[in-house]
């Protein structure tokens, strides 16, 4: 899958995560008399879970990192839709908004508008991040398009029937539009994807996937508006029938529930014994009857006094696991993904910044270092010629690839028989090279570095030059 194919597979996703889910929370605030999120921030919180998700997620780190980073997303979350909700005017990073807030009294009413819309809003930030870990297979594409199928029918089927039923219109102008982007962009998804090998995403290759994607919408629009409307009337009947029967199965479940509530709490059933002299007594004291054996007694609470101990190691040892178990969780370290540096890609930037830099340094100080002897000049002369595309074979003799190079550069016959020659003087002969001698290397050495060289050297590098085999 191309570049913009993966770009478009995810934008079509992440519409498919976010139009239900918005077209329920501004159908939910609606009775509230409320406005909830608008929509641009609806969508700025998804999309920033969605990056900040990406920006940790298969890096290895610990779980506690991992929960402070989506911790302190979800509280800004939450301060973002308690200053939208409470409707001030009072910039929203001025602290103001926030003292005045709660400083004010507010009913009950409000505090329910203002948890619903706390809830949406944390839905929404956690909807983005799992959308950036759930893999985008056919699978799961399709089973999310399902979830948001079923939750546009659900929202539909209950405005139709406060509508019908009720004659309450709810003035929610959302649920269309969303329910056509829904589609659009859900079955282009669900259109590209396809199973493939272990089930990774791969594509509908040709034209067919515009067919499939424009036939599946008519097939289905038409196939909705025509059983609605040839089946209006019986599923009208339908629906009466079984609103009543669902009517007169609650009234019946209703009585027997709330004849086995006076069948339990009746008074006079089970009443629990009361210590006649006012003395605690214990757990035996109030559940043996009166005329109990002493021994029966004592024995009862010795048996009280072994098990209450023993509950009491086993909710000591529950804890104590627990809390092991949770702090050795929040300290373990996520799963890292398989490639992964484990870096955040900041500290890849700087790395790869470092090693530029040191890179760079490294080919000035070798272009500015002073040639001391033959061998650095003859090491200096091996590395033009790699850089020019032709490579010393490890069998090959200094002569014989002065020879060769000589044969590529003949211009430069002369530099480079010098330069062999002091080498191999230096190296084999073992001879001290002299001062004056020096100054001639250095000067040649010079001469190969000359811009003249340059389209030589390109041409040489770009058709390549027979290296011999070692």
């Amino acid at each position: 899958m191309r570049g913009a194919e993966k770009i478009l597979l995810v934008f079509c996703g992440a519409v498919i995560d976010f139009a239900w889910l918005y077209a329920w929370a501004a159908f939910s605030m609606i009775p509230l008399g409320r406005s909830g999120l608008p929509f641009a921030d609806a969508a700025v919180i998804f999309v920033v879970a969605a990056a900040l998700t990406r920006v940790h997620a298969g890096r290895g780190l610990t779980v506690i990192v991992v929960g402070l980073v989506q911790g302190m997303g979800l509280a800004a979350t939450a301060l973002r839709t308690i200053y939208i909700v409470s409707d001030t005017t009072i910039p929203f990073l001025d602290n103001r908004w926030f003292t005045g807030f709660f400083n004010a009294s507010h009913s009950g009413a409000e505090w329910l508008g203002f948890a619903v819309a706390l809830f949406w809003g944390s839905a929404f930030w956690l909807s983005g991040a799992f959308f950036t870990v759930r893999p985008r297979t056919h699978q799961k594409i399709c089973s999310r398009f399902d979830l948001g199928l079923a939750a546009f029918f659900t929202l539909v089927l209950i405005k139709l029937v406060l509508s019908v039923k009720g004659g309450t219109f709810t003035g929610d102008t959302m649920t269309g539009p969303l329910a056509s982007i829904f589609f659009f962009f859900g079955l282009i998804a669900v259109g590209m994807t396809r199973t493939g090998g272990r089930g990774s995403p791969g594509l509908v290759r040709g034209h067919r996937k515009f067919g499939v994607v424009i036939g599946f919408i008519f097939v289905v629009f038409a196939s909705v508006t025509g059983l609605i409307a040839f089946f209006q009337q019986p599923l009208a009947r339908v629906a009466g029938a079984g609103y009543g029967f669902l009517k007169e199965g609650a009234a019946s479940v209703g009585t027997i529930f709330l004849w086995l509530i006076k069948f339990l709490y009746t008074p006079g059933q089970g009443k629990i014994r009361e210590n006649p002299s006012g003395a605690g007594g214990g757990i035996s004291g109030q559940f043996l009857p009166p005329d109990t054996a002493p021994w029966l007694e004592t024995v009862g609470r010795i048996m009280a006094w072994v098990f209450g101990t023993l509950l009491g190691a086993i909710l000591l040892i529950a804890v104590v696991g627990g809390a092991v178990f949770v702090v050795k969780r929040l300290f373990s370290r996520t799963k890292k993904a398989h490639g992964s540096s484990g870096r955040l890609p900041a500290a890849n930037a700087l790395l790869r910044a470092w090693r530029f830099i040191a890179l760079l340094s490294g080919k000035t100080v070798r272009y500015l270092k002073v040639h001391r002897t033959a061998a650095d000049i003859y090491r200096a002369l091996a590395g033009w010629s790699k850089r020019s595309g032709i490579r010393r074979g490890k069998s090959e003799t200094p002569s014989e690839f002065s020879c060769r190079l000589s044969g590529t550069f003949p211009s430069l016959r002369r530099e480079i028989g010098t330069i062999t020659e002091a080498f191999n003087r230096e190296i084999y002969g073992e001879m001290t090279i002299t001062g004056e001698e020096m100054a001639l290397l250095r000067a040649k050495r010079r001469r190969l570095a000359s811009p003249s060289l340059w389209p030589a050297r390109l041409k040489t590098l770009i058709a390549g030059q027979i290296t011999p085999r070692s």
